[in-house]
């Protein structure tokens, strides 16, 4: 007798953040001058968008459409810029800031 796979199904879909999130691996992103980075629309390649931090909220605001018409009305709401962005900052950190040694000394 010959077992039959169990066919599982998908627990869940993506969540929209999720997917802006994944979108965001091809947004290239460089900082800005005076301030803040500039990231390029997925669409449009020619087209940047200037992303800073919010003095008020202390969060990345972002200049696109997507950000202007969800952004203040959802707190929190991250575009996917935003989130290029956000990738950008940690790897930056990981490669010339963090130093699991530094930290340690601090705990101690």
């Amino acid at each position: 007798m010959i077992a039959k796979k169990k066919q599982t199904k998908r627990v869940e879909e993506f969540t929209p953040n999720e997917q802006r999130a994944a979108r965001s691996e091809r947004i290239a992103v460089a900082e800005a001058e005076p301030y803040g980075w500039m990231a390029r629309s997925e669409a449009e390649p020619e087209y940047k968008y200037h992303l800073f931090r919010d003095p008020e909220t202390k969060h990345l605001a972002c200049t696109c459409a997507d950000f202007v018409f969800r952004g203040n009305a959802e707190p929190g709401y991250e575009c996917k810029h935003v989130s290029a962005v956000l990738k950008h900052i940690a790897r930056w950190y990981l490669s010339f800031e963090y130093d699991p040694q530094r930290q340690h000394a601090r705990a101690a």
